[in-house]
This record gives C-alpha cells, sequence and structure tokens, in this order.
C-alpha cells in the first residue's frame, strides 16, 4: 500500500508541474472570478478522522505446555501481531496571511495533532494456564522461554501496553504560477515542516514461586522518538463553480529524521525478607540498555483534496482527505533483540555473547483519514 500511494503521489505531482510548464502554450482564457472571502486573514479548524500505521511486534507473550515458540501446543497470546492501528480523532489549525490585495502571495502555517493510540494486554495464572515471556536462547541456541505462571511452579502475571503519538506542524510561502490553467489556478508553496512521532512499550511480569519463597518483578522498557525536519515543496489548485470550491494540494518534504531509542530494564527481587533490585528485565538487559541516537534522509510526500462551500464571504464549511507517508522512522518493533544470553538475567552475571544488542531497523510509516471543518476570513 505505502509504495503504490507514493507512486501516486509522486505521479500527480508531475502531472501537476506538467501543467504548469505548459501553460504557456495553451490558449490564454478569462480565468473565473475567485469567491470573496473577506479580509486578508484566514484561519481553518478541523476535526480529523485518521488512520495510521501500526508498530509491528514480536511474540512476547505465550501459552501451552511450554510456552516456547515453535513447541506443540504453543500459543501467542500478545505480540507477532501489528498494535495501534485502530481509527482516532485529531484535530488540525491553519492560518495565513494575503501579501497583496490580489492574493497572489501570502503565508501559511498549520499544526495538527492525533489522541494517542494505546494497547493493552493483562494475563494472570495461578499455575494453569501456563504463561511465558518466548525469546531465543544463545546458550543452547534453540528457542526457550521464561516462565510467568506454571502448574506446580508458580504463580503470576504479565502485562503489556504500547503507546503512540502523532503531530506535525509548518510553515510556508506560497505564490500564484499560473492564473489561467486547464485544472484551475495553480500556486507553488515553499516551506519548513516538521513530524514528530513517539512510541512506547512497557512490558512488566511478576512471579510468586511459593515453593521458593521468592518473588520476582521484572519490566522491559522501550521508547522511540522520531521528529523530522525538511524542506517543504508542493503545488496546489483550486476549481472554483460558485459558492462550490474543489482544492488539491500535493507536495513532498525532503530531509533528516532525528531517532531517539531508550532501553531500560530492571528486576526486583525478594527473597528471605530481602528486596534487591538489579538493572535489565528480559529484553532489555545491559548489553542493549541505554540511550541512542541516529538520523538519516526521509522524505514526507503528502496529498490533500477538499471541497468546501462558501456561505458568506467570511465563512466556508470544508471536507477532506489527507494522506501523508514517512520514509525511515524507528519503533519498538524495530528496537526489541529477542536473541537472549540468560547468563545476565538478574541475578547473573555476562558470561558469553553480548546479545540482546542494540537494534535499529527502520520502516516506513502512513497516516491517512478524513477532515471536517470550517475556515474564517477576516
Amino acid at each position: 500500500m505505502g509504495r503504490l500511494s507514493f507512486a501516486l503521489i509522486s505521479a500527480f505531482s508531475i502531472v501537476a508541474f506538467t501543467q504548469i510548464a505548459s501553460a504557456a502554450d495553451m490558449p490564454v482564457k478569462a480565468p473565473a472570478p475567485a469567491p470573496q472571502l473577506g479580509g486578508s486573514f484566514w484561519a481553518e479548524a478541523e476535526y480529523l478522522y485518521w488512520q495510521t500505521k501500526g508498530d509491528r511486534l514480536p511474540a512476547l507473550v505465550t501459552t501451552g505446555v511450554t510456552g516456547v515458540l515453535g513447541a506443540p501446543g504453543t500459543s501467542v497470546l500478545f505480540g507477532q501481531s501489528t498494535v495501534n492501528e485502530d481509527w482516532r480523532s485529531g484535530v488540525r489549525v491553519r492560518a495565513g496571511y494575503w501579501l497583496d490585495p490580489t492574493r497572489n502571495m501570502g503565508i501559511e502555517a498549520h499544526f495538527f495533532g492525533l489522541e494517542n493510540a494505546s494497547t493493552n494486554f493483562f494475563a494472570s495464572s495461578s499455575g494453569t494456564p501456563l504463561l511465558a515471556r518466548p525469546f531465543f536462547n544463545t546458550t543452547i541456541n534453540a528457542q526457550d522461554a521464561m516462565l510467568i505462571a506454571a502448574p506446580g511452579i508458580a504463580a503470576g502475571q504479565v502485562s503489556a501496553n504500547e503507546t503512540s503519538r502523532l503531530l506535525g506542524a509548518g510553515i510556508a510561502f506560497r505564490k500564484q504560477l499560473c492564473e489561467a490553467c486547464a485544472l484551475g489556478p495553480i500556486a507553488g508553496i515553499v516551506g519548513y515542516r516538521y513530524v514528530h512521532l513517539r512510541d512506547e512499550l512497557g512490558i512488566s511480569s511478576s512471579i510468586n514461586a511459593a515453593q521458593l519463597a521468592t518473588a520476582f518483578a521484572a519490566s522491559d522498557q522501550f521508547e522511540t522518538r522520531n521528529d523530522f525536519h525538511g524542506l517543504d515543496l508542493g503545488v496546489t489548485g483550486l476549481i472554483a463553480s460558485g459558492p462550490w470550491r474543489f482544492e488539491w494540494l500535493a507536495k513532498v518534504a525532503l530531509g533528516a529524521t532525528f531517532t531517539n531509542i531508550a532501553v531500560n530494564g530492571s528486576t526486583t527481587i525478594s527473597a528471605g525478607g530481602i528486596t534487591t533490585t538489579a538493572p535489565g528485565g528480559l529484553l532489555a538487559l545491559p548489553t542493549n540498555m541505554g540511550n541512542f541516537n541516529n538520523e538519516r534522509l526521509s522524505v514526507v510526500p503528502e496529498l490533500d483534496a477538499r471541497i468546501s462551500y462558501q456561505f458568506s464571504p467570511q465563512l466556508r464549511a470544508v471536507v477532506g482527505y489527507n494522506f501523508m507517508y514517512w520514509t525511515g522512522v524507528v519503533r519498538p518493533g524495530g528496537v526489541i533483540d529477542t536473541t537472549v544470553n540468560p547468563t545476565q538475567i538478574p541475578p547473573g552475571t555476562l558470561v558469553g555473547t553480548a546479545r540482546p544488542a542494540p537494534k535499529a531497523d527502520t520502516s516506513d510509516f502512513w497516516a491517512h483519514g478524513v477532515s471536517v471543518g470550517l475556515a474564517y476570513s477576516f
């Protein structure tokens, strides 16, 4: 879906630029009178209903006879799936100022934000059914699992939560390029764009081994933050018929994505009336814990189409569709290394291969949806 949408946006942009370039060879026709929108300032407020690409997670919680991936009877309770891909609400505000009475040049700014998306999981057991956290064990070179609850061994519980945030902003200068194009007036846009994506994944488990009079509580935390800064280039057009207007926008931002990755873990052990806490959980251990930064070139193409109705010289209603694509982001699913050397699981000390290792697999991101709002000129 991502590559096809990117190709469609690119093709749409090329067609628009071709239209502008060939406008000089076309017969000039008188442009339709522009709707009277009021003053030089304008502002819009819109409600968004968007879907975003979710985060693909590895298998994190299992059940069955042993809980080991690939073993007979093992099933995945959480993970091995995509989370936070549901539709969610948001808002977008835009504002601008025309620099000349003919509205050939202007400046504009925008901000949008979506409500947080969250996926939660919780399971507890007195021993039956079995609960486990799977991993690949380097010491035996095979799949393995940490038991959270097992018959006759321990009771326990495990929870997981991932939260995702998305927002963006930008400012641009626009100038009329063609007043009498076949598709209507077309303007060029150049400016700055910022997009922010933040994901936080936490996995916690507690084990009560009554026979050993020992309790364990382990926690893994994975946080990724992606910030895009880039040069925004695009074209926008308008087709007006009476009080109705159709507006389209095709643009692409060229720049860099700066990523911060934070991995933390801890384990609390209570035995014989003594409680100790050590760094490291299961998938977040001293070999991959810490804060890591990297940056890479990215592109963020965007396509917007809107229909509006002019109620008065100052007020109009707007309904639209928007699609945005973003290359080279890092999310928690791309940070987790499920290969573990269990010798360093607290209270142990690392012997042998340093795994899990720091990891930063990139993926593409998209967001799309509909909007409805009001625009006012003053």
